[in-house]
């Protein structure tokens, strides 16, 4: 079967599939999202500071940087339904020994497990998108793909915060991250569903070769750098947020309810711009919106140690959320479009790995800052690398046809 008409029957077939993964993508992400903030607490409870808070998150994305791009490799020869099942496996599993963990290093090691089973599940899911739509359709899939992300979200958090209590010492993490597991063994049903979709040709070995661009080849494409920039400082902020929202919460009297609720809020926020997404590429030209959802971000980002009060904490998640939502999904149909069709899951991996590199460094960046400077200090460094990012995608940001960034990907 040949790709166009592999995409067309995809197609046909999309309601019932395509449903699946926003399903499947809701679960894992709600125990990803759910297990990202009771690991913080776990470590917390184990005795960790704020500099193995930042070592223990930087470990979620360390293994992932180094496999991103041989999983797009993989994917781009037709190997996503494997790679997806590895994912589900290596989620499941992770996540059921970070709830057992006796000790920060088991900890460690369980959340880098879980960050690989993200990454190969993230990349599988992401590269179906360009691989069975059309690119007129592109900006609409993804950005339903991340409404379940943000769905994910905007479970996992507060079921975790609800199960682990109010905080302190009467906090419940462990219980917690073992409903988390729980949660994570629901996508295995939602799998099942995925692998509904049409089956697609192995391309061998020899055969991708000829096709392959190399990753310094596809980042000298004009547009990639300034949208995969935009896409490292976003991730960055959200796990930012994510890692250290509870130490303010500490240091200021929010408890575990509180902090989960400010990232309900952000979630919830990034939902209702997804959804809105369309219509907003329509009125706002594509750089523009995207430079502007940057410019937010950063701008929230700076404020948050300046008032930690909850109401004024609120209302910068919400903002955060709305352009955090924007970001992502945009970055990834950008990048698509950049990319022919055997270099696409690659192109999304090399994204994907820019994420995680910025995962690495920037978390590892902000736990030097918070150990020997305020608390607030990680939130300026990310919202300074934000902002930074809204210049990079106005001044560098246009497509490398002469059509504009609107006119190409809507």
């Amino acid at each position: 079967m040949t790709a166009s008409a592999a995409r067309a029957h995809s197609g046909r077939r999309g309601p019932g599939w395509f449903t699946a993964l926003i399903v499947y993508t809701l679960i894992v992400h709600a125990a990803y999202n759910g297990l990202r903030v009771l690991i913080s607490y776990r470590t917390l409870e184990l005795g960790g500071g704020a500099g193995v808070l930042g070592l223990v998150t930087a470990t979620y994305s360390l293994a992932p940087l180094l496999a991103a791009i041989p999983i797009g490799r993989w994917v781009d020869r037709g190997y996503a339904m494997p790679v997806m099942w590895i994912g589900t496996v290596l989620t499941i599993l992770p996540a059921a020994g970070a709830a057992w963990s006796p000790g920060v290093a088991v900890l460690l090691a369980a959340n880098m497990a879980l960050g690989m089973g993200q990454v190969l599940t993230t990349v599988s899911g992401q590269a179906l998108i360009p691989q069975s739509f059309a690119q007129s359709d592109l900006n609409r899939r993804f950005g339903t793909l991340t409404v379940g992300v943000s769905a994910g979200q905007a479970v996992g958090v507060p079921v975790a915060g609800l199960i682990a209590g109010t905080g302190g010492a009467d906090a419940h993490v462990q219980p917690a991250m073992w409903a988390m597991a729980g949660i994570a063994a629901l996508a295995v049903p939602a799998m099942v569903g995925i692998t509904r979709r049409p089956a697609v040709r192995h391309v061998p070995r020899a055969e991708a070769r000829s096709s392959v661009r190399s990753p310094l080849a596809i980042l000298g494409t004009r547009g990639m750098k300034p949208a995969i920039f935009a896409s490292m400082a976003t991730l960055a902020a959200v796990d930012i947020m994510t890692a250290y929202l509870p130490l303010i919460g500490q240091r200021y009297g929010l408890g575990v309810q509180a902090v989960a609720a400010l990232l309900t809020l952000r979630t919830l926020a990034s939902i209702v711009s997804r959804l809105s997404i369309g219509r907003l590429t329509r009125l706002v030209p594509f750089t523009r919106l995207l430079a502007l959802a940057s410019l937010t971000g950063g701008i929230a980002l700076l404020l948050i140690p300046v008032q930690p009060r909850f109401w004024v904490l609120a209302i910068l998640m919400v903002a955060a959320g709305f352009a955090f939502g924007l970001t992502q999904p945009m970055t990834m149909t950008w990048v698509s479009t950049l990319a022919d069709p055997a270099n696409r899951a690659a192109v999304l991996s090399i994204r994907l790995a820019g994420n995680r590199l910025s995962q690495v460094v920037i978390p590892a960046a902000a736990a030097g800052v918070a150990a020997f400077g305020p608390t607030g200090a990680v939130f300026l460094l990310s919202g300074a690398l934000l902002l930074t990012a809204a210049g990079s995608t106005a001044l560098r940001g246009a497509p490398p046809t002469g059509s504009s960034p609107r006119e190409r990907l809507d």
